[in-house]
């Protein structure tokens, strides 16, 4: 102690409900040792008795072994002395140590710690306390109600002051069990990304909700994910990701379609502008299988004398379902034909033109 002053240079402190719960002596050492104890359960810790004593000096070793015996029996560390009885080394009691139970040897000071016989006491009506119930519920957030509801398979023993610590480490013990079978706990596998991933279905409405067609979203699949499995892998905000480039893709169709504000009537020397068939390339229709549709387009709304504000989208819309119609139907008529027309381009008409262009299942 300094002359000069009546505060110790070096204070050991220890916590009043701590005290209260496991007992004086036993809560003064346990925080005294605590920085020293592994974290982790099952690993250990030399604790060397003439350190200790140092630390402690108003305790005699077999004190001090004494309270280490306490606090195993608390169920709070495990301990196992050396043989020499110079050394004790010290772990952090897991879900596998039951209470009372310990590895130990002989050692100088005759203080043998053996592993403690459990002794069942009649049934009572014992009832944790208000401070073992408030330390669950504050330092592992488990609720008074769970707590109490693990009286029923309970081992009560002896009526000590034990109880407590050991009913603590009881719910503890079932708890943690509990959490680690929660489904949240479950890692589940990532959904595959491949020629067959679709985004979700919100990601789908956003779209859908910001004027995009859909089946100009699903002709923008296949290279999104051929992309990105490129690159190594999908991205971790992949709806997100796809919703931007479906926008940047359909501002780019928006714009490149020019919209008349008057109706017109389709002429006999119309042509689609360059965007119809960088539009169709992107869907992976060719340029040759859009210009063999255009005469038949040209000549159905020629004789029909209709106006509209945008030819361009009428054409698209016209490809667009022919080709999923010859796709559908092609393989299929084509060995009905025979070789007589081979090849994908090879097609029969059974529908005429004005089914195909007033047929409107590919806004379905």
């Amino acid at each position: 102690m300094s002359s000069s002053s009546l505060i110790p240079d070096r204070q050991l402190t220890f916590s009043p409900d701590l005290a209260a719960t496991i007992g004086l002596g036993e809560a003064i050492l346990l925080q005294g040792i605590a920085p020293q104890i592994p974290q982790t359960p099952g690993r250990w810790h030399a604790l060397v008795m003439t350190s200790l004593e140092k630390n402690f000096p108003f305790w005699q070793r077999h004190e001090i072994l004494h309270l280490l015996k306490r606090l195993a029996e608390l169920g709070v560390i495990a301990i196992l002395t050396e043989d020499d009885g110079a050394t004790v080394r010290v772990s952090l009691a897991g879900e596998h140590s039951k209470t009372g139970e310990y590895q130990s040897s002989e050692h100088s000071q005759g203080a043998s710690l053996q592993p403690l016989q459990p002794r069942v006491a009649p049934e009572d009506t014992w009832q944790p306390s208000e401070g073992v119930l408030d330390l669950l519920a504050l330092n592992h957030g488990i609720d008074r109600q769970f707590a109490l509801s693990q009286l029923a398979n309970f081992e009560r023993g002896v009526a000590d002051r034990t109880r407590d610590s050991r009913f603590r480490q009881h719910v503890l013990a079932i708890w943690r069990r509990q959490q680690h079978q929660h489904p949240a706990f479950t890692i589940s596998e990532p959904p595959k990304f491949d020629a067959d991933w679709h985004p979700s279905h919100d990601a789908m409405e956003i779209m859908v909700r910001s004027g995009v067609d859909p089946e100009f979203i699903d002709t923008l699949r296949p290279e999104f994910v051929l992309y990105w499995r490129e690159k190594g892998g999908p991205p971790k905000e992949v709806n997100s990701r796809f919703i931007s480039f479906v926008r940047q893709r359909w501002s780019r169709f928006a714009g490149g379609l020019v919209h008349s504000t008057e109706p017109t009537r389709i002429g006999s020397a119309w042509q689609p502008s360059n965007e119809v068939f960088e539009i169709l390339d992107m869907a992976g229709i060719s340029r040759d299988f859009a210009r063999q549709r255009m005469p038949e387009f040209v000549l159905y709304w020629s004789d029909s004398n209709e106006m509209h504000t945008s030819w361009n989208s009428k054409f698209l819309q016209h490809v667009k379902h022919q080709w999923r119609w010859e796709q559908r139907h092609g393989g299929e008529n084509v060995q009905q034909q025979g070789s007589s027309r081979p090849g994908p381009t090879g097609r029969t008409r059974d529908r005429s033109l004005a089914d195909d262009l007033s047929d409107t299942s590919w806004a379905e």
